[in-house]
């Protein structure tokens, strides 16, 4: 196992948040009523966010377990995008009971969206810097 490999796990996490973002988001409003998008995005995002946890934390055991030489703003990244992911994950329910309020939750929903979003970005810059920062 060398940096290659964990190249590849960071470069699947940053192809999923693309793909994410490109395609899935938008065809789901697009094509789904707001109800159904919200059934689906709820069911959807507990699974995205399990699987960037996942590939985070593979990438760092593979890191410790085969002691790969990775220099340590790579290895903070990876750390980085690990933790904004369990952020993310955490936030899940929070946003949902913000959306189940209504118009009362209107305004945490929209301000724990937004940090959600942000939170996706920063992972995705990370990671984009770890793939371009590796080669």
């Amino acid at each position: 196992m060398s940096l290659n490999g964990i190249l590849v796990l960071v470069s699947i996490w940053a192809g999923v948040i693309i793909f994410f973002s490109a395609i899935i988001a938008p065809t789901v409003f697009k094509t789904l009523d707001e109800k159904s998008a919200g059934v689906f995005l709820r069911a959807f995002f507990p699974k995205y966010y399990l699987f960037a946890i996942v590939i985070g934390l593979l990438a760092l055991a593979l890191i410790m377990v085969f002691d790969i030489n990775i220099n340590g703003a790579l290895y903070i990244s990876i750390v980085s995008m690990t933790i904004l992911s369990i952020i993310s994950r955490i936030m899940i329910p929070a946003i949902n009971n913000a959306r189940d309020l209504g118009e009362e939750g209107k305004t945490k929903f929209n301000r724990l969206h937004t940090i959600s979003v942000l939170l996706n970005v920063i992972t995705l810059i990370i990671g984009l810097f770890f793939i371009y920062g590796a080669i």
